[in-house]
């Protein structure tokens, strides 16, 4: 077993037992490290298991790796998110909730505005008064309204009590009905998920006596994020039985107060249900000069390095084609790695402290098929978001998924009729005179699917939209979404042993099929979007060709969405501690076997 070093403070938390503890961790002290080591020797010397949550898929993945995959740590250790940990109950427990099948999850935020706009319209007295808004004031006040309904889930609270300082009391009537749709469609949404759980809990005592059992230790990462439902969830689950609680966190890192999170959950109700003891552990790091100079000039900022005494390296390298850009970042791998040790990198350099990151998955293609081709190991690092589509063949396929699996959920029966401008999306005739022909053809193969043969519907879905004419970049697009989710599929088989239609939707929706991570540590692999909050002490940012960085869509449409692309540039940039390399191809293999030119990222341009 590899030794992992630690620093007298660090390694005191490790050896924490029994008790409740608090441990102020300032970004980058090895907060992950701590915990993880911890966990590791808790899981060896405790009988009953340990829960172990987390924010995201990406940091429970990182936990799992750091682990590894021993038989006590299989046995012994739940690391995931509270909706993954959730989740899990739910599909154990819904009957008790009232629930005849699993209910399904409304995951995008278009479903939510979906649902509470029927709710609105369902009732004479809310449709009068949203009737006589102007368009500004309806969508503030849709919004208002499921603002209203989190904050009521969230902060665990009746809608009665949250009326009553309202400036809408009426909110309070339409939690109920958009609840009643909710149920009707049957299904639930993200925040239904803990608070479903949190009720069970509360109010069935032997299904929260069965859980209290079952975990001798609880570990909570990033706790500056807590909100009071989630709290609450935790009190719940412990009861008077569980006094082992273990929270880390920053509160200099809170960043999601929109979502009801707070740091003095972790502060102070923390501190005084649990009597926890409160340990600092702070720690710094930063990015060399470099980086920090090429990401003022993108943003045009003006940040001081001061106390930066790394130099590092800064560089954009253009190549012909995107195997030619795979091979570049492949042979300066390679090279760093035989170099062991640089000045401006602490300790030895391997495959861990590099990183590769790019605007979507899809670019990933070529430098994956070459790693795997000389046996560098890598994985992928993932977010919490389940498979949002772009292309419109996907999103068709995803709304026919949607109606086979939960033949009661009528709000994407009515996305889709909506969508191909039809009133029977089973109608062959209607379905061939639609806006969409090849709707009927993605009917059939959805309709014939199950767990079992879906891998070979795919292939069906492959080579129909292949021969489908589109334009290159939509063709592209689908394919690619496509490829993805089918990768999706794998990762959800491998997960469990009894796989089914309805528990595949289910993982999407939570993000779990994103993580295809690897046991081995290695490179990773990430999108920006996934990396934001980790860092790397090599990054090379690939595929910097306008159109792929910035996405095609977002300069066809400008505006705040151009600027978003420049804002996840930026973050990028800032994922490098040391070195930042930055390619990108002349020219891209489209899927039918054409080349198109590319130029640089119109991003990049100021830094040539």
């Amino acid at each position: 077993m590899i030794k992992i070093n630690l620093s007298p403070k660090q390694e005191s938390i490790v050896k924490l037992n029994q008790g409740a503890y608090l441990i102020l961790a300032s970004a980058g002290s090895g907060k992950t490290r701590v915990l993880t080591e911890r966990i590791k020797r808790l899981s060896d010397s405790v009988e009953g298991r340990i829960l172990a949550i987390t924010f995201t898929n990406k940091a429970a993945a990182e936990i799992r790796e750091r682990l590894g995959a021993s038989e006590k740590i299989n046995k012994n250790v739940f690391v995931g998110t509270f909706h993954s940990f959730c989740q899990s109950i739910l599909e154990l427990r819904f009957k008790l909730l009232g629930y005849s099948k699993m209910p399904h999850i409304f995951e995008d935020d278009s479903d939510r505005m979906e649902l509470i706009k029927q709710a609105i319209k369902s009732v004479p007295f809310f449709k009068e008064i949203y009737d006589d808004l102007d368009p500004k004031k309806k969508n503030e006040y849709t919004y208002n309204a499921l603002q209203f309904i989190s904050t009521v889930k969230r902060d665990v609270i009746s809608a009665e009590e949250l009326a009553e300082n309202s400036e809408n009391v009426e909110y309070q009537y339409l939690f109920e009905t958009y609840q009643g749709i909710l149920k009707s469609n049957n299904a639930i949404d993200f925040d239904d998920i803990i608070r479903l759980v949190y009720e069970l809990f509360t109010n069935n005592e032997a299904v929260a006596n069965l859980y209290r059992k079952s975990y001798s230790f609880i570990c909570i990462d990033e706790c500056q994020d807590l909100n009071k439902l989630q709290y609450f969830l935790l009190k719940a689950l412990c009861g008077n039985t569980i006094k082992n609680v273990m929270m880390v966190g920053d509160a200099n890192q809170s960043i999601y107060g929109f979502n009801g999170s707070a740091p003095t959950f972790m502060q102070e109700d923390f501190v005084e249900d649990f009597q926890a003891k409160k340990i600092t552990l702070d720690e710094n790091y930063r990015c060399s000069k470099s980086v920090i100079k090429a990401s003022n000039v993108l943003m045009n900022l003006d940040v001081k390095a001061i106390n930066y005494v790394i130099e590092g390296v800064f560089e954009i390298h253009p190549l012909e084609t995107e195997r030619n850009e795979a091979e570049f970042v492949v042979n300066k791998i390679k090279a760093l790695v035989n170099l062991k040790t640089h000045d401006d990198i602490e300790g030895e350099i391997n495959y861990d402290k590099i990183s590769i990151l790019a605007r979507n998955k899809f670019v990933f293609k070529n430098i994956e098929a070459l790693l795997k081709q000389i046996e560098i190991p890598f994985y992928f690092k993932s977010g919490n978001v389940g498979i949002k589509f772009s292309s419109t063949s996907m999103k068709i396929f995803d709304l026919y998924f949607r109606i086979k699996i939960n033949s009661l959920d009528k709000l994407h029966l009515n996305k889709l009729e909506n969508l191909l401008k039809v009133k029977d999306v089973y109608d062959s005739n209607k379905l061939k005179g639609s806006k969409y022909p090849i709707s009927l053809s993605i009917n059939e193969i959805i309709n014939n699917c199950d767990i079992d043969n879906f891998h070979l519907k795919i292939d069906e879905l492959k080579k129909l939209f292949n021969d489908s004419i589109i334009e290159d970049d939509e063709k592209k697009l689908t394919l690619d979404e496509l490829e993805d989710f089918a990768n999706q599929l794998i990762q959800y088989k491998k997960q469990n042993l009894r796989p089914s239609l309805d528990g595949f939707k289910s993982a999407i929706a939570l993000g779990l099929t994103n993580n295809s991570i690897s046991k081995d540590k290695g490179i990773c692999l990430s999108t920006v979007h996934t990396m934001k909050g980790q860092e790397s002490e090599i990054v090379f940012l690939i595929g910097m060709d306008d159109g792929t960085f910035p996405d095609f869509r977002a300069i066809n449409k400008g505006g705040e969405e151009l600027q978003q692309e420049k804002n996840n540039t930026y973050v990028a940039f800032t994922r490098a501690k040391r070195f930042l390399y930055v390619t990108y191809p002349k020219k891209r293999l489209m899927p039918w076997g054409d080349y198109k030119a590319r130029v640089i990222s119109r991003f990049l341009k100021p830094l040539l």
